[in-house]
Parts: structure tokens; C-alpha cells; sequence
């Protein structure tokens, strides 16, 4: 009887080891089958291959430990070529979509290295994204995207700055300042901050012209507050005029000319300040400001008439 379960074993050895060997078979011809595809530029069906492959070789569990390996990194490879190969052609939402999926098989497979090229696909693609539609003027499309950039790397400068960039060009100037504290954490506060006082710059320009001129001064002093600009000082000058608030107009134009003392309007704005000066009873200034409009070819004769009534 014993001799009989002796027999038995041996049997259920033998056709074991014949089923493992046959497993083993199976792998490699399905791994050599992919990589055929693989020469032949086949991916998906490379990819499909080596997958199956896959699990062959860890059926087979330590017999299959080196084919299992060497499956796990053709993997990784092909799906980082399918990626690649869709940012390349200019598929970016593609190239995103296949760049993430390969990451997640990187990781599970604890492949650190193709998990950080595949995270560069992604940031990549991305950035091409939000490029080609700020290019096609669809500022809020790349809004959306620059915020995506930053969802996966909060510390982005440059797409913190672009977010900023993208909604000034859509007239989004409430965005554009919330984005401004990302851009501002991120390293980039001067030049988001030149973005945003044009874009207020533009909102005071309307606000005169809409005889808004509260507005138009509270714009300009908000334009200044990011970027200093002679232009803003002009705007709030002529807002504060046309209310009436002359001393406020004197403040702002004296401050428009000692940043802008050769502009094209210098010396029209040098004979309004002579003449508020004149009007509030301060000869001494208004002569000052009339003598620094002599020279204007347009006012030049009124000032010199200007100062010599003054004595």
C-alpha cells in the first residue's frame, strides 16, 4: 500500500513539474510573440502581449520571477512610447490620458523611474495644452488648464504666472487676482504683478471714459498699488478733475510728471496743474507748473501769457 502512494506522488510530481514547465513555455512564446509586435512598431498589440505574458509568468511564481521582470519593464516601456508617441503627434489630451494610465502600471509595478517620465508627459502635455490655446485666444480653455497644472504641482511658477496671463487676456481681473497670491508664493510676484496693474490700468481708462470717476481713480490707484504707472496717475488726474476735486487732480498729475516728465501730454498737464494752482490762488506754484509748459507746442504761447499775467 505504501509502495502504491509512493507511486502516486511521483506521478502528481512528475505531471506538476510537466504543467509548470508547459506554463513557462506558454510566458515565453507569448513574450517573444510581443516583442515581435514590439519590432514591428505594433504597440497595442505588443502591449496586449506582453500583458498576457504577465500573468502567465507569475502563475508559474519563483520559475516565472525573471520573466515577470523582464514583462513588467517592456510594459512600462510600451506605454510610455504610446504616450510619448501621442505627444509627439500633438494629441495632448491623449498623450495626458495614456501618460496617466502608464503611471498608475509604473507605480503598481514600484517603478519610480517611469513614474517620473510619465509624470513629465503629463506636465508636458499639459503646457503644450494651455499654450496652443492661449495662441488660439480661448484664454479661459487655458485658464482651466494652467489650474490643472497647478492641481498636480502647486509650486508651478511658470503655469502660476500663465494663469494669472490667461485671465487678464480674458477680462477675468477678479481671477486674475486670486491667482496673483499663487504666482506671488511661487516666486513670480513682479511679473504677475505687471500683468495685473495693465489690466487695471485698462479698467480705470474705461471707468473715465464711462464717467465713472470714482471708479476710473479707484482702478488707477489699484493699477499703481501692483505696478507703478505714470499712465494711472494721469487717469486718476482727470477723473478727480472732472469731479472737482482739484487738490486730489494737482496730487495725482504732479505725480504723472515726475514719472513721465517728456511724455507726449507733459506739458498739456504741466498748463491744467498751473492753472489749478492759479484757480486755488497759489501764483508761486501755478508759475512753476506754466513755466514747464513754455516749451509745449500747443499750450507754449498760453503759458507765457499764463505767466506774465501772474506778475
Amino acid at each position: 500500500m505504501m509502495k502504491k502512494i509512493v507511486l502516486m506522488m511521483a506521478t502528481l510530481l512528475a505531471a506538476s513539474w510537466l504543467a509548470g514547465a508547459q506554463s513557462m513555455k506558454e510566458a515565453t512564446d507569448k513574450a517573444q510573440e510581443a516583442n515581435a509586435a514590439l519590432m514591428a512598431g505594433n504597440h497595442a498589440d505588443a502591449l496586449e502581449g506582453f500583458k498576457a505574458a504577465l500573468a502567465l509568468a507569475k502563475a508559474c511564481g519563483d520559475e516565472g520571477a525573471e520573466l515577470t521582470l523582464t514583462c513588467q519593464n517592456a510594459i512600462n516601456q510600451v506605454m510610455y512610447s504610446i504616450a510619448k508617441q501621442a505627444f509627439d503627434d500633438g494629441d495632448y489630451d491623449l498623450a495626458i490620458a495614456k501618460a496617466q494610465e502608464a503611471k498608475a502600471t509604473a507605480a503598481e509595478f514600484g517603478d519610480e523611474e517611469f513614474v517620473g517620465r510619465n509624470e513629465s508627459v503629463v506636465t508636458n502635455a499639459y503646457t503644450k495644452k494651455a499654450s496652443t490655446l492661449m495662441n488660439a485666444k480661448d484664454f479661459e480653455g487655458a485658464a482651466a488648464v494652467y489650474q490643472q497644472l497647478l492641481a498636480i504641482n502647486p509650486e508651478n511658477g511658470a503655469a502660476s504666472l500663465n494663469l494669472v496671463r490667461a485671465y487678464v487676456a480674458a477680462g477675468k481681473v477678479d481671477e486674475a487676482k486670486a491667482a496673483f497670491e499663487t504666482a506671488k508664493a511661487n516666486g513670480k510676484e513682479a511679473e504677475a504683478a505687471k500683468l495685473l496693474g495693465t489690466a487695471c490700468l485698462k479698467q480705470a481708462a474705461a471707468k473715465l471714459q464711462g464717467k465713472d470717476y470714482a471708479g476710473a481713480v479707484a482702478a488707477a490707484e489699484e493699477a499703481n498699488s501692483y505696478n507703478e504707472n505714470a499712465k494711472a496717475y494721469l487717469i486718476a488726474g482727470q477723473a478727480s478733475q472732472k469731479s472737482g476735486k482739484n487738490a486730489a487732480a494737482i496730487e495725482y498729475f504732479t505725480k504723472y510728471l515726475e514719472l513721465a516728465p517728456n511724455d507726449k501730454n507733459a506739458g498739456s498737464i504741466a498748463f491744467t496743474v498751473g492753472a489749478l494752482y492759479q484757480q486755488a490762488g497759489n501764483k508761486k506754484a501755478a508759475a512753476e507748473f506754466y513755466q514747464k509748459a513754455v516749451n509745449d507746442p500747443k499750450l507754449g504761447a498760453e503759458a507765457q501769457k499764463a505767466l506774465a499775467a501772474l506778475k
